[in-house]
Parts: structure tokens; C-alpha cells; sequence
């Protein structure tokens, strides 16, 4: 079985994109687009931090929680891979999603990297051949990043705004002293417009830029999805600051450049006040300049060569200065890079040589071409059709002529100030769509740059960060990239788990644990590693595996059949444990974006899976060669009527977002849409349609339903859980009111959903869930009393069928949205995916792992290794996995599951200093 998976032949010739406009919109649908609603979830993150003394020593944990978990959990990745493969095999390493890159301006073995979802990392080894990264913010209360900045005067202040604008939104703003080692209480963001007669209220859900006054480190500006902000007092209050042009008075803020003296830019996108922001469509450009500091701003797209008719035809855009002609403010250099108005195209590059006052076209876009064009990038619109989501910009700081531009597939660089271009990088250098581009290896949507103090060029995209150590001083057919310090950072973001099954008796087939990723396909590892190799490419979906193995004839080992679902690919089927994968949609409608698939239980070789629009439940088995809709008659039981497949009694179409299938029961199914829970027991042939779960006497009830998960000891299949997402509850016509607080976001019904009790109530002083949605339920198939709730802040146990609840894992797990749960049939081993810190896993009644990511020493995330991190090693000394007081920060060398002498000659090697 360890062969397994690391070949693909029968796609080779077939390369996977990712669409980050359909993940948008599907990921504003999944979880609704309530900015401010999220700020409770920063409120409940920090009360569970404090509450089970999350990131802290083991002595606080055990003056603040109850641990009496069994067993911590460890972070099994991936941290590496040996391949990936996608369309061809290549041999690179990729992480999560960056948005930032800092580099510290006088050392440079010091580096920052914010990125999407999985928070902020350091390292103090930036220039080693082993990059050692540490995660600075799992206990903060996100992972969610939209930006981070550096105190120019103090490279240990620290900005941290939440909120990935391409992702959930999450308010906050955040500011550390010590470099990363502590941050402060977050900060949201609030800004008042007019509309019309009233005046709308809006939260910023995400921050885009941070800049500091390098002058006055007090001063501090923020551009956001709710307006632009300025504090006086180095980050510890805030301002709204009101910007408005002569039709326009609300816009989507993204970037700023200082210009010298009090000389700022500001850029940003028209937008509706009255409509939740979004980054993508339509919005034309607004540029505004300020000569005061940032206290107050005028709009300055006349400064754009033709002036307004220009910027009308422009939308986001990205500045960025050439710091070395900030000496002369009167003749600064800022270049603007900008969107055309429908963010599917680059319109141009523009340059200032006097602080902005005016701008000059470069004409870089699709008019011209690189001195090195390839298939890839035939012509200088680097920003491409995704121009509203990959835009990267930065120039030489010591070289004003030297700027770089990064966008969909490529990026690109002039030494001339912006006359002729080469192409520096390319996504998918060797496979037989390209024809073999000589260009290193970068993955694909470029967001971030950077340049640290010794000229080492540094960018992020959607799969991690890639170094050049000679992209500032030699031709562009001599620049080199690495990935390799991708190794180490486990950032990817996971939507789906599948892990092994006990009844697979090989032991490296144990170690088994694949998932679903943004933007970097589905990856999985085999045996007890950390490495997951990544089989698919796009978005990486949907993902199921068989119960049972069949003998494969080419491997004569036992194989599962395997399911995966990718964007915009759609379905794969694997008949030999994953060697070989082929298309398999026939039969199916179009799928929805968040597809999932599971193994029918009681049959060895069937899944279900639902389609999108028209919406639909599918069956497959191995003696067909179609899936098969299963979408009976539907009965409603809030009106007593039916209707035929997955419409409402008034005809409207339903959309699916989740699916089940019985452990012990043939044939009983459930799927969940946004209000209702559906159940069949007689294959499909008809279904129960519950009532919306709805506080009792309330018109208001739960939405954004986002799993449905059967009880094991009810085979009838009418006792189900369900969880939702909801910030608040919605009614029949639209409208919202307030969660109540003994009113949860996990319920249960025992007739079919006639009826519904909730069983997660926010009161956690009484035993109850956070104030969060929660993603994932899952039911122990050997007991059925013990649940599982993967949250928005983490992962929760019940042992009484939800009357209490405790988080699970002793507050080792950080403080990160859980969306999915592999619990083994066994119920021996529970596997956690999460959104932006991988996978998580704990050995609930087993023996400990033999590999995962090792810690390396600083037990409390305070980027030192002192006297705490020395009593928390001590505390678990000789202990392992399966015991509450194991820290995998403290175990950090060797090859065996516990802390001993080798981690303690380590650690005090380390003392005093720095991780």
C-alpha cells in the first residue's frame, strides 16, 4: 500500500487550474457574507484561549481547564512533499496561501510570513539550508490574515489586520511590541455612511495594507473593505476617515504608498454601500493623495495620464515606492499597477516621478510583450483574467529602476524603471500542456513580494513562498527560485479529510490521511509521515475512500477505490487505490463548488454524492457505469405536501451542501441545504424534509446548514445531528434576528426532523459550545453518546449525546476553524482538517503516531526559549501523545512519539535565545 498514490498517469496530459471567483462566491454563500457577525468570534476565541489556557505553559492549563483529555493532539501536516503532480510530475513544495512577506530590514536570517488561513510565522533562520518556522498567532483567536506591516523604526512592532479579502471575513486588528511574541486585544473597525435618507453601518471584515509614518512610528493608516483608517497612537485606537470624489463616497480600499514628508497614496475601488463588499466585479479605480500625514485626503485620479476617463476604465490596483528616492520627496518615484474595471484583464502600469502629482503609462499589458514571451505569458498582462485577485508589486529599495510585477501565471521584472520586461517565473515550468517554459518553478496567483536586507527576493502566491537569491543581479535567463522553505510551514487550507479505516490491516496504510485543498489540489501521504504528495491539482474538493480494499492485479496488494472532486475538473475515480485517475461524471448534473462524497456504509464499493443546480443526490456503484439520481419524492413536513426531486413546494431550486450515509444501515441517506435536513431510508425513493430548527415560539430559525451526520444506534435513520453556520437566525421572508444564547449551533432530532432540540448552547459556563458556527459533526460509531464538533475555534467532545461539552485535546489544538472530521470506523483515531493549519490528529484509544510536525522549543509561542519553556518539557518529561500533559512544541528532534534527553540537550542549546 505505500506505493500507492504517487503515480497518475492517466491524467498526464491534463493540467488543473483553481477559479478563485467561483471559490469566492462559494465561500460568501457557505458561510454568508455577515462581516460583523464574525466579530463574536473573535469574543469566543478569547474567551476559549483564556478559558483552556490555549498556547500558554501546561501549569496554566492546569490552574485554567480541566485536562482530562485523553491524549493532546499533534500537528501531522503536511509539512513537505517529494512530488506534486498536475498534468506532469514535478518535484516542488508548496504551503497555504501567503498575503505578506516581511523582511527585517538590518537582519536578514529574521523573516515574517502572514498568510491566508493559517496566521503569522517566523523564522530566525531565513538564510539557513533548514529554515526553521515558527507559528506566531494560534492562540490570538484567528488564523485568518489580510495583511501584516512592520514599524520601519522598530522592527519588532508588529501590524496584523484579519480578514484574507478572498476568503471568510474576519474584523480585527491587532498590534505586537515584542516581534510576535504577544499581541494586543484586537481592534474592529467601524465606518458610517450615508444612504439615501439613513446612514449605513459598516464592519470591515477585511484589512488589506498596513503602512507606518516612517518618520512617526504613531501615525498608522489601513486600507479595508469598509474605508480607509488612521490611528495617532501607534495602532492602539482607530479613525475612520471619510474619502469622497464627487459621485462617490464609499470605496473598497486597497493599498497605500508613502511619497515623503507627509506625502501619502491611497488606492482603492468604487463600490455599493448598500450591498456587502466584495473584491471581485465590477468598480472603478480611486486614487486620492494626502499632504497632511493622512489626516485628510484629495482625490487625485486626475493625476493619471487622460485623468478620470482613465480611471473609469481601471478597477484595483497596487502601489508600491522606490524607497531609495524618498531622500528627494519632491521627486519620489511610486509606481501604480492596476485591474481593468471588471478585474479580468491588466490595464497598465503607471509611474510617478513626483509623488504622485502625476503619472505617466508604462503600457504594460497585453499590447506588449516580454523580451522572453512564453506560452504562458505571450505578453505583459501578468495580471491575466484573475487581475482582481493576483496583483504583486514591489521595487528595488536600493535600485529605483528595478521593479517586479506578479500576477495569475507569471511574474515579471524590468531593470529600466518600467521599459522592457523578462519573464522571471512560470507555474507549471514541465508539462505537456506548456511545452517544457524554461522558467523556474513559482506557483501560480502571486500576492505578496519582498526583499530582505542582503538583496534576497522573496514571493507568495497561492502555494507558499519561493526565494531567489539572484533575481536583483543577473539576467532573467539566470534567475533561480526555490520552494524548499515551504518545508516546515503548515498553512494549506483544508476542506476535506479521509483517513484510513482499522480494516485495513497494512501498517503504512494505517498512516493514511488524504484532504482537500485551495488551490492545491488533493494531497495525501501513506504511513506515518509528514509528507503528503499532491495527486490533483485546482481546488481540491471533494474526497472519499472505500471501507474495503480489493486485490489490485498490477500491485498484488489491496487497493480502495477512491473518489476526488476538483475545480473546475469535477469527479475522478481511482479503481487502484489511486495510481490511475479518470473523469467520471456521467450521469451527474453540474456540481456545486463545495461538492462532497461519501462511501455508502453498508455497501463496499457505492458513493453518494448531490449536484449543484438543479440539485440532485447521486448514486454510484462499481456494477454501473453512471451515476444515478436517487432524488425521489420529497415530503415536506412543515406544509404536508411533496414534490418531486429537490424543489420547494413553490418550485424553487434548492442548493445542497452536505451529505451522509448510516454506519449500520443500508440505504438511509441524509443531505442538508441551507434551512433543511433530509432523510431517506428506503434509498432515495422518498424523503423526509425536516422543519427548520427554530428556538421554541421563534418565527426566526437556523440557516447555512453545513453537515448532517446519523446516529449509529437508531438504524431507522430518524435520530440525525446537524450543524450550522448561522450568525444569527433568519425566517421566512429574509430576515434576521439576534442568536439567543441558549439557542446553539448543533441540533438533533429523534423523528425524522419533525422537531429539533438544540444541544450546543452558547452558555459554555454550563457546559456549552463557543458562540461560533460549527462546521462538522460526527458520532462515534462504537458509542454513540460521544460527539464531535469541529467549530469555527476549534474542536469540542461530548460524552453525554451533547448535554456537555469540552474542547477536545487538552488546548493543544489552535485556535482555528475545524471543517472537516475523519474518526476512524474503529473509533480509535480522530483526524482533524483545518482551515489553514492543516491537518491535526489525536489518538482518542490508541497508541501514539510515530511521526508529525516537530516543535522546536518554544512551548508558549513567545518567540524565546526561557525558564517556562524548560518547566513545560520537564512536565512532560518521557511523556507521548496519548498523555494530556505531552506539548509537541517540547519535542522537536529524533524519530520516536515523547520528550526525552535528546529534546532537553536541544532546548537547553537554545536557552535564552531565540527558537
Amino acid at each position: 500500500m505505500a506505493a500507492l498514490l504517487t503515480r497518475a498517469a492517466a491524467l498526464a496530459a491534463e493540467v488543473q487550474g483553481d477559479d478563485p471567483a467561483a471559490r469566492l462566491r462559494a465561500t460568501r454563500e457557505w458561510y454568508g457574507d455577515d462581516g460583523a457577525g464574525r466579530a463574536r468570534i473573535l469574543e469566543a476565541a478569547w474567551r476559549e484561549r483564556d478559558r483552556y489556557a490555549v498556547g500558554e505553559s501546561r501549569a496554566a492549563r492546569m490552574t485554567k481547564a480541566l485536562v482530562g483529555s485523553s491524549g493532546t493532539f499533534i500537528n501531522i501536516g503536511p509539512s513537505k512533499a517529494d512530488f506534486a503532480f498536475n498534468g506532469a510530475r514535478y518535484n516542488e513544495i508548496d504551503s497555504g496561501r501567503v498575503r505578506q512577506i516581511l523582511a527585517h530590514p538590518m537582519d536578514p536570517d529574521v523573516l515574517y510570513l502572514a498568510t491566508a488561513g493559517g496566521g503569522v510565522w517566523k523564522t530566525y533562520t531565513a538564510r539557513s539550508s533548514t529554515v526553521l518556522w515558527e507559528p506566531l498567532t494560534d492562540a490570538i483567536g484567528t488564523t485568518a490574515v489580510g495583511t501584516l506591516a512592520m514599524d520601519p523604526s522598530n522592527p519588532d512592532i508588529l501590524f496584523l489586520g484579519f480578514g484574507d479579502p478572498f476568503d471568510v471575513k474576519q474584523p480585527g486588528i491587532t498590534r505586537s511590541t515584542d516581534g510576535g511574541g504577544t499581541w494586543s486585544a484586537p481592534a474592529v473597525l467601524h465606518a458610517s455612511y450615508a444612504a439615501g435618507n439613513s446612514t449605513q453601518e459598516l464592519t470591515a471584515g477585511s484589512v488589506t495594507d498596513i503602512k507606518v509614518d516612517p518618520r512617526n512610528s504613531a501615525v498608522v493608516l489601513a486600507t479595508t473593505d469598509a474605508g480607509l483608517f488612521r490611528s495617532t497612537d501607534a495602532g492602539i485606537t482607530w479613525s475612520h476617515v471619510p474619502l469622497a470624489s464627487d459621485v462617490q463616497r464609499y470605496f473598497y480600499m486597497w493599498s497605500l504608498a508613502y511619497a515623503g514628508d507627509d506625502v501619502w497614496l491611497a488606492a482603492g475601488k468604487t463600490g455599493d454601500v448598500t450591498a456587502p463588499p466584495t473584491p471581485s466585479g465590477d468598480g472603478t479605480l480611486a486614487l486620492w493623495r494626502s499632504t497632511d500625514d493622512g489626516l485628510t485626503w484629495t482625490y487625485a485620479t486626475g493625476a493619471l495620464p487622460q485623468g478620470e476617463s482613465t480611471a473609469q476604465r481601471a478597477g484595483r490596483a497596487t502601489l508600491a515606492t522606490a524607497q531609495s528616492t524618498l531622500a528627494e520627496p519632491a521627486t519620489s518615484r511610486i509606481f501604480l499597477l492596476a485591474a481593468t474595471t471588471n478585474g479580468l484583464a491588466q490595464l497598465d502600469l503607471f509611474r510617478s516621478d513626483d509623488a504622485g502629482l502625476s503619472f505617466q503609462s508604462l503600457q504594460v499589458n497585453g499590447s506588449r510583450n516580454p523580451e522572453n514571451p512564453n506560452p504562458d505569458q505571450p505578453s505583459l498582462d501578468v495580471l491575466a483574467v484573475q487581475a482582481w485577485y493576483n496583483q504583486a508589486l514591489v521595487v528595488d529599495p536600493a535600485n529605483p529602476d528595478a521593479v517586479f510585477a506578479g500576477g495569475q501565471l507569471a511574474m515579471v521584472r524590468s531593470m529600466d524603471a518600467g521599459r522592457n520586461w523578462s519573464v522571471l517565473s512560470d507555474w507549471l515550468p514541465n508539462n505537456p500542456e506548456n511545452n517544457d517554459i524554461d522558467r523556474p518553478y513559482v506557483h501560480a496567483d502571486i500576492h505578496a513580494f519582498a526583499i530582505g536586507a542582503d538583496g534576497t527576493f522573496y514571493a507568495g502566491s497561492d502555494g507558499g513562498i519561493f526565494v531567489s537569491d539572484n533575481a536583483l543581479s543577473v539576467p532573467a535567463r539566470d534567475v533561480t527560485f526555490t520552494s524548499a522553505r515551504n518545508g516546515g510551514l503548515v498553512t494549506h487550507l483544508v476542506y476535506t479529510v479521509a483517513c484510513a479505516p482499522e480494516a485495513w490491516a497494512n501498517t503504512s496504510a494505517q498512516g493514511f490521511v488524504a484532504g482537500g485543498m485551495q488551490d492545491n489540489g488533493t494531497r495525501v501521504r501513506f504511513g506515518e509521515t509528514t509528507t503528503f504528495n499532491q495527486v490533483l491539482g485546482g481546488d481540491g474538493i471533494g474526497l472519499a475512500m472505500s471501507a474495503k480494499t480489493h486485490l489490485d492485479s498490477s500491485l498484488q496488494v489491496q487497493v480502495p477505490d477512491v473518489f476526488i472532486a476538483s475545480v473546475p475538473g469535477g469527479l475522478y475515480k481511482s479503481p487502484d487505490g489511486g495510481q490511475n485517475f479518470s473523469r467520471f461524471t456521467d450521469g451527474l448534473a453540474p456540481l456545486p463548488f463545495f461538492v462532497h462524497i461519501v462511501p455508502e456504509s453498508q455497501a463496499a464499493d457505492a458513493f453518494l454524492t448531490f449536484s449543484g443546480t438543479p440539485a440532485g443526490v447521486y448514486r454510484w456503484q462499481t456494477s454501473e457505469f453512471r451515476w444515478r439520481n436517487v432524488s425521489g419524492t420529497l415530503y415536506w413536513q412543515d406544509s404536508g405536501r411533496n414534490t418531486t426531486g429537490f424543489v420547494t413546494v413553490d418550485g424553487s431550486l434548492i442548493g445542497l451542501r452536505n451529505i451522509a450515509s448510516h454506519p449500520k444501515a443500508s440505504g438511509v441517506w441524509g443531505v442538508v441545504s441551507n434551512r433543511y435536513a433530509y432523510m431517506t431510508s428506503d434509498g432515495g425513493l422518498n424523503w423526509l424534509v425536516s422543519v427548520q430548527p427554530r428556538p421554541p415560539g421563534s418565527a426566526f430559525g437556523a440557516y447555512l446548514l453545513s453537515s448532517i451526520e446519523f446516529d449509529p444506534a437508531d438504524a431507522s435513520g430518524r435520530t440525525y445531528y446537524i450543524t450550522s453556520l448561522a450568525p444569527a437566525l433568519i425566517d421566512a421572508q429574509n430576515h434576521f434576528s439576534p442568536y439567543p444564547s441558549d439557542f446553539g449551533h448543533v441540533f438533533r432530532t429523534r423523528d425524522a426532523g419533525a422537531t429539533w432540540e438544540s444541544i450546543g448552547q452558547q452558555k459554555v459556563e454550563l457546559g456549552g459550545l463557543p458562540d461560533v458556527g460549527a462546521d462538522v459533526i460526527k458520532v462515534d460509531p462504537n458509542v454513540p453518546t460521544t460527539l464531535y464538533a469541529g467549530t469555527e475555534v476549534g474542536l469540542y467532545r461530548s460524552t453525554d449525546s451533547g448535554a456537555t461539552w469540552s474542547r477536545l485535546g487538552a488546548g493543544t489544538l489552535p485556535l482555528v476553524e475545524v471543517r472537516d472530521l475523519c474518526l476512524s470506523p474503529g473509533g480509535q483515531q480522530l483526524t482533524a482538517a483545518t482551515y489553514g493549519r492543516g491537518f491535526w490528529q489525536i489518538n482518542i484509544a490508541a497508541a501514539g503516531s510515530a511521526e508529525y510536525v516537530r516543535g522546536i522549543g518554544d512551548t508558549n509561542f513567545d518567540s524565546r526559549i526561557d525558564g517556562e519553556d524548560l518547566i513545560d518539557l520537564a512536565d512532560g518529561w518521557l511523556s507521548t501523545q496519548t498523555s494530556p500533559v505531552y506539548r509537541w512544541q517540547a519535542d522537536f528532534i529524533g524519530t520516536s512519539n515523547g520528550i526525552d534527553d535528546a529534546d532537553l540537550a536541544a532546548l537547553l542549546a537554545k536557552f535564552g535565545g531565540p527558537p
